[in-house]
């Protein structure tokens, strides 16, 4: 074997013990289900009040409800309207309830929307929020755990009092 073959064998292997050093730290390293929730909503909502709707849209399931309705539009309308109205949503608590690979939150919450130099805070009662767990990908090739929000339930007098606001 040539040097320079030896010196790409070691170079490859060194790479690939990197690589799969990183995949096991990723697997052994990963936060429990209620930090992973946690991190996801707060994420999300800090991502909503300054209009970055891929922050918000990583954790919305494909598939989302609200009471029982799909959400329909595609995703450039939701990341429009995250756009424009850069939805302020508070909870007043984040305290998940985690069954297997299906979580719930139930919590009153408030949502401020922005109108150009107005805004109007709309108190929810109570919201409910429905997660599921699902397998992603950091970086392309490392799994990764995450929670996708798949359905939202507030009381229909609150509902309606959100989409007067639109």
């Amino acid at each position: 074997m040539t040097s320079g073959k030896k010196i790409l064998g070691i170079t490859g292997g060194i790479v690939a013990l990197l690589v799969v050093g990183k995949v096991g730290l990723t697997l052994i390293r990963q936060p429990d289900d209620m930090t992973l929730i946690k991190e996801a909503i707060l994420e999300a909502q800090k991502a909503g009040r300054e209009g970055r709707p891929g922050g918000v849209l990583d954790f919305l399931d494909p598939n989302l409800t609200i009471n029982d309705t799909v959400v329909t539009g595609s995703q450039r309308q939701i990341a429009d309207k995250i756009k424009s109205l850069k939805p302020d949503i508070q909870f007043t608590k984040i305290e998940p309830i985690i069954t297997g690979d299906n979580a719930r939150i139930e919590t009153p919450a408030t949502v401020k929307i922005v109108f150009g130099p107005m805004s109007k805070d709309i108190p929810i009662e109570n919201t409910v929020i429905n997660l599921k767990k699902t397998e992603d990908r950091q970086w392309v090739i490392f799994p990764k755990k995450s929670w996708k929000i798949t359905d939202i339930r507030v009381s229909e007098a609150d509902l309606n009092a959100f989409t007067m606001g639109e």
